[in-house]
């Protein structure tokens, strides 16, 4: 333990910023990204997965993005960036190739919103991983800055682990977690079934629906 504490110690004295992993609820939290750009692209698209409520400023686009706001999928803004553009954003964005905008982006950052700086991870207090998803299955993926590219075949070796199937199997996990729950049991007995059903041979589709039907004959 005494090793691990000089280990974070040293850390923090080297400006090192030890991040967090956190699952967030964005789905009603309204998300701005200053910039149009290829970065801002990769923005919008990671986000969509999780929030409809995404207003782009800038005065260009990709074709991307162009067509998710066509599709009313987002909003935009056309237009340099105004500090106004991200007083009520719960969570902002900086995404443009301008350093000056940037850093108008962040002075007037709300005190309430989370920030993102694209180009510098550090200046922010969100960063985006690499993102591994199969249905209910999420992972994620960071170096700290170290090694993006590391990050991404970390997640090309997760897809070989986690084949489509597992979309499925997550979902089966989910359901049976809820019968299991809803059982008139000991608690004891419960996690033996939340254990049993992790064995490989409930990869199986057949085992999943067998599992299923017991577990509803159960519930009363």
């Amino acid at each position: 333990m005494k090793k691990n504490s000089k280990m974070n110690t040293i850390n923090f004295q080297e400006g090192f910023n030890v991040n967090m992993p956190l699952m967030l609820d964005l789905t009603d939290k309204k998300v701005v990204i200053v910039g149009g750009g290829k970065i801002a692209t990769r923005r919008v698209q990671t986000l969509l997965d999780y929030t409809t409520l995404i207003h782009v400023v800038s005065p260009t686009l990709t074709e991307t993005i162009e067509q998710l706001v066509k599709t009313k999928c987002i909003t935009y803004s056309n237009k340099c960036f105004e500090p106004q553009d991200i007083v009520d954003a719960d969570f902002v964005i900086a995404a443009t190739n301008d350093q000056k905008v940037n850093e108008e982006v962040m002075r007037a950052l709300p005190r309430h919103a989370l920030f993102n700086h694209a180009g510098q991870a550090e200046l922010g207090n969100v960063t985006f991983p690499n993102i591994f998803k199969r249905n209910r299955l999420t992972i994620g993926v960071s170096t700290e800055g170290a090694s993006p590219k590391l990050g991404q075949r970390i997640i090309k070796n997760l897809e070989h682990t986690y084949t489509e199937d597992y979309a499925d199997y997550v979902q089966f996990l989910y359901e049976s977690r809820q019968y299991i729950k809803a059982l008139k049991i000991e608690p004891s007995d419960k996690q033996a079934l939340l254990e049993q059903i992790l064995s490989e041979k409930y990869l199986d589709e057949t085992k999943q629906h067998e599992f299923i039907r017991w577990l509803k004959s159960q519930v009363k």
